[in-house]
């Protein structure tokens, strides 16, 4: 039978790591995308717990496919903070490398989540009557899959590059925080 263990540590640590990232990245908004600070603070929010829940996913479901050692190595150094001995150059290897990866991939996650938001929560009214035929018909069902795809397209390929520009330096910003409490947290355990 197998005993279910509750990383409070860890949870706590994510916590703090999260606080860490929200406050860095809604002053970098609100400097440099000219948002308000409640808007900042929100956008920061809404698109670090995204790229948490799917990086905490994505750990949960690639982890099965490691080597069985790796894989217990890995699970003891995210929850417990033990490292083998004889395994911490392939270790520290492998951090450094998936660190690099999940930089790119959380700005991508943070970009297409900043960007999801926005259109989501755009209140634009159509100002002539055919815009406002226009609405109705894509609301009543008439070309939703019009409209869908017309969604899809300004998601996932339409961004402004100064916000793009933004959410980059907004996430490198996070990110060496979150090394600056990680180094923090490594000479004080020493």
């Amino acid at each position: 039978m197998k005993e279910a263990v509750l990383p409070l540590e860890t949870i706590l640590f994510q916590t703090l790591l999260l606080l860490v990232a929200i406050a860095l990245e809604a002053r970098v908004f609100y400097y440099r995308l000219n948002f308000g600070r409640q808007t900042s603070v929100k956008y920061a929010v809404s698109i670090n717990l995204l790229a948490t829940i799917i990086s905490w996913l994505s750990f949960f479901l690639l982890q099965h496919w490691l080597p069985q050692e790796l894989e217990i190595e890995i699970i003891n150094f995210v929850f417990f903070d033990r490292i083998a001995a004889n395994q911490t150059q392939s270790i520290t290897l492998l951090t450094v490398s998936l660190g690099i990866a999940v930089f790119f991939v959380t700005f991508i996650i943070k970009l297409k989540g900043l960007d999801l938001l926005q259109f989501i929560l755009k209140e634009d009214t159509p100002t002539t009557e055919e815009e406002q035929e226009e609405e109705k018909k894509e609301t009543t069902g008439e070309n939703w899959q019009t409209s869908w795809a017309n969604w899809i397209n300004q998601v996932t390929v339409e961004s402004n590059p100064n916000q793009a520009a933004a959410v980059l330096f907004a996430n490198g910003c996070s990110f060496s925080g979150i090394v600056v409490v990680l180094l923090i947290r490594f000479l004080f355990k020493t």
